[in-house]
């Protein structure tokens, strides 16, 4: 009798494992900012006369104009602002004769209407008769040129007050245009009348 032995193997399989770091990770923002500084410039041209170089006859008024450029990078616009160098109503003088100013502009008269009129009688008076910034029709009429009937005249105010308003930012200049017509009566003394006016752009608050 044969016997029959069977021979029995067995693989064993060594399984190895890798450890797995993950790395740690967090996030954070930074806000930036930057400030940009506000700038203007104002340019209202050379000195005017007013009856450009020939001479006033009584009853009939004489005007000439001066155009102010005023460059901003103002975000809420600007104000214009004009003042009479000469204190009180003597707007034009010659030694110890003057030219009167038109009543003093107040734009804050009759409600915020201003207290400019059409033209009449003598003296001197100022309008603003064309802006690309903001002309209000309210206060100075809708003229739009210096000669223009529908101008409404006031005189020079003593301290610097506002003639135009502009309530907006404006990438590029703008310009505001303003006229000065002067008649006299027939007794006014002959001679060169002289005064100045100072205009003021004041970025809005």
């Amino acid at each position: 009798m044969k016997k029959i032995i069977v021979g029995m193997s067995v693989i064993i399989f060594s399984l190895s494992t890798t450890s797995i770091t993950f790395a740690a990770v967090d996030t954070d923002g930074v806000n930036l900012s930057a400030t940009i500084g506000e700038s203007m410039t104002l340019a209202c041209g050379a000195d005017v006369d007013i009856d450009g170089g020939g001479s006033v006859t009584a009853g009939t008024p004489e005007s000439n104009s001066t155009t102010c450029t005023v460059t901003t990078n103002d975000n809420d616009g600007y104000n214009l602002q004009i003042a009479d160098d000469n204190a009180g109503s003597d707007a034009l003088v010659n030694g110890s004769n003057t030219i009167t100013d038109k009543t003093a502009w107040d734009p804050t008269a009759a409600a915020g209407n201003g207290n400019a009129v059409a033209w009449s009688g003598t003296g001197l008076g100022f309008s603003v008769y064309a802006s690309t910034a903001t002309k209000n029709t309210t206060w100075w009429g809708t003229g739009s040129a210096c000669h223009d009937a529908n101008n409404k005249y006031a005189g020079l105010p003593d301290s610097a007050t506002n003639i135009m308003e502009h309530t907006a930012y404006s990438s590029s200049s703008t310009t505001t245009s303003i006229c000065y017509r002067v008649d006299v009566p027939a007794t006014q003394a002959s001679g060169e009348y002289s005064g100045s006016v100072t205009y003021t752009a004041t970025g809005r608050p």
